[in-house]
């Protein structure tokens, strides 16, 4: 199993949150590659070790026996086992996931979510227009973020009016809940009361949206548990969100800062269709997800001990260069793309095809009201970090 010797990375002791893992993740990662030892470690929130390769990050999310997916989060203290966050399916036992996962699956077939269309494209169109009328906006802040929330709270079924608390739980939650265990339990307890009062609302008066299908499920002839309602909604939000907005801001991004790549969709837009938004997904992958071993492994001839913490960033993967040819170049004709934005394995994203949805029509209806923009303040973007990765404001100035 070891092909290097037991000597540590070059990058051990990087911090998720700071420094070139924050600013530059894809040059920290092509050195850990380049390292010797493609596997590194750290000490710092709550401990972790960091795979780079595409074919590491491919088989440990296949490998539930070893890998557990427990406990998902990037930071943090590693929780005992059975008071892990129970996020079905993402969280749930092997045994388990099939059934928690094909429970929520008729909300995910190829009909419910070409029904979504027409939803996203007003909403997308309607959020473009503004900016345009205005000549200039953030396309986070003033469309990417907005249209994500609209698109979960129709999902939903929830008043407009939560959005602002949507956005509050993911920034308190996955932004500075891995750096203060009070603000993520605070926020977490406050988001499950929430939730636990729209599934009894729906239990009383259910309607058609997928609120009222967790209050009245079934799972093996029983009615699910309170445990596992509050967790497939609470999983079904928060990744619904951040993950959502962040691919399209950075998309958006890529586009105000490429103008040739714009030029090309806009001179080719059967390309959105085709390959663009695959690549722009594999380009900008935002997730990282982590696994905690089930007993001790070796990797690459570093030896990792039971209930640690293995953190497998799927942007990594997606820009090896032994699996993508000019990994770091946008290539929006690209054919051959098969990355990992999504995961693999049993526990790949579930909604997968309701994010290519929403990134899709986002594109087509900003390029269609705002085709030729630029950044105003360039140098100013800040990128997240952690366990998403996403620009956080994109400033554009729309060009007549």
């Amino acid at each position: 199993m070891s092909d290097t010797t037991n000597a540590g990375n070059v990058k051990d002791g990087y911090d998720i949150f700071a420094g070139d893992y924050a600013n530059d993740p894809d040059a920290l990662w092509a050195a850990m590659r380049q390292g010797g030892c493609p596997v590194a470690h750290s000490d710092k929130w709550g401990g972790s070790w960091v795979v780079t390769r595409y074919d590491d990050v491919r088989d440990i999310a296949h490998d539930g026996a070893r890998f557990s997916s427990r406990a998902v989060e990037v930071a943090g203290p590693i929780p005992e086992i059975g008071h892990e966050l129970f996020l079905p399916p993402l969280t749930s036992s092997p045994e388990d996931h099939k059934a928690h996962r094909d429970l929520l699956a008729p909300f995910f077939t190829p009909a419910k979510i070409a029904e979504l269309e027409p939803f996203v494209r007003d909403e997308a169109r309607r959020l473009a227009t503004a900016i345009a009328g205005r000549g200039e906006g953030d396309a986070v802040g003033d469309f990417a973020r907005p249209l994500a929330l609209s698109v979960i709270s129709h999902i939903l079924k929830v008043p407009l009016d939560a959005q602002n608390r949507f956005v509050d739980w993911v920034v308190r939650l996955v932004r500075l809940g891995p750096l203060d265990q009070k603000v993520r339990s605070a926020v977490v307890q406050e988001k499950l009361a929430y939730l636990e009062k729209l599934l009894k609302e729906r239990a009383g008066a259910p309607g058609d949206d997928l609120i009222s299908y967790l209050a009245h499920a079934k799972l093996n002839g029983e009615p699910l548990s309170r445990k596992h309602k509050l967790g497939s909604l609470f999983l079904l939000v928060l990744a619904g969100a951040d993950t959502t907005w962040s691919a399209m801001g950075a998309s958006l991004w890529h586009l105000a800062s490429h103008p040739d790549d714009r030029a090309q969709l806009l001179a080719q837009p059967d390309m959105m269709r085709t390959t663009a938004v695959e690549e722009l997904l594999r380009a900008y992958a935002p997730v990282s997800i982590a696994r905690l071993t089930s007993e001790p492994v070796e990797l690459h001839g570093r030896c990792i001990a039971a209930q640690e913490r293995v953190i497998l960033p799927l942007a990594a993967a997606n820009r090896d260069p032994a699996v993508f040819d000019e990994p770091d170049t946008v290539k929006l004709d690209r054919k051959r793309n098969r990355h990992l934005t999504f995961s693999s394995g049993e526990h790949r994203c579930l909604g997968s095809n309701v994010a290519r949805l929403e990134l899709r029509v986002a594109l087509e209806e900003w390029l269609r009201v705002v085709p030729n923009f630029h950044l105003t303040a360039p140098d100013a973007v800040e990128w997240t970090a952690g366990q998403t990765r996403g620009p956080e404001q994109v400033l554009i100035a729309v060009d007549r």
